[in-house]
């Protein structure tokens, strides 16, 4: 790693805004600003698909960051020490009101490294649509939270997106790059 040095210029509760500089291999010096999360935290997210139908849990949300809703895959933040796991199906029950079980937990990710540090993990999770638990889902979300559950097949999610996008609702990169071969 190359030495660097900060200065905060913003902090908040969500975020904080730095200014880095460092020296280059060729000695020049670099000014570079970069977000970082207030708090250590992991984001985790969720590519659910439900068995046996096939179809695959998409969400829709309202997101301030871009004032406007955004079709995106179920995530959240973890605090360092929690189960990631525990915490990926407790995430999936809290937005969607599905039950799922952790089919495989990416390696730790990266979003965005020129500007931001976040370290990310993506669950492949499956849900058992005739369980009794998952027949009538129902939401816990936070009281800012405003989802609307999207339940498509795979070979629709194309055509989802691109008529979404058309229609002025943002689309999620993780979702264009996961589903779109």
């Amino acid at each position: 790693m190359r030495e660097r040095r900060e200065k905060i210029l913003f902090q908040g509760k969500w975020l904080s805004i730095k200014r880095a500089i460092y020296r280059t291999a060729s000695g020049e010096e670099v000014e570079w600003e970069l977000v970082e999360r207030s708090r250590e935290e992991t984001i985790i997210i969720i590519i659910a698909r439900l068995i046996p139908s096939g179809r695959y849990i998409l969400l829709k949300q309202f997101r301030a960051g871009i004032n406007q809703p955004v079709i995106a895959l179920p995530a959240g933040c973890v605090p360092p020490g929690d189960d990631l796991r525990r915490q990926a199906i407790a995430e999936l029950k809290e937005e969607t009101g599905y039950r799922g079980r952790v089919v495989e937990m990416s390696p730790r990710l990266k979003i965005n490294p020129a500007v931001m540090n976040c370290d990310v993990h993506v669950f492949e999770m499956e849900v058992d649509e005739n369980h009794p638990e998952n027949l009538h889902p129902r939401q816990e979300l936070e009281p800012a939270e405003e989802i609307e559950v999207i339940l498509k097949k795979r070979d629709e999610i194309r055509s989802y997106l691109l008529t979404e996008n058309a229609r002025g609702i943002a689309v999620d990169l993780a979702c264009w790059f996961i589903f779109i071969n």
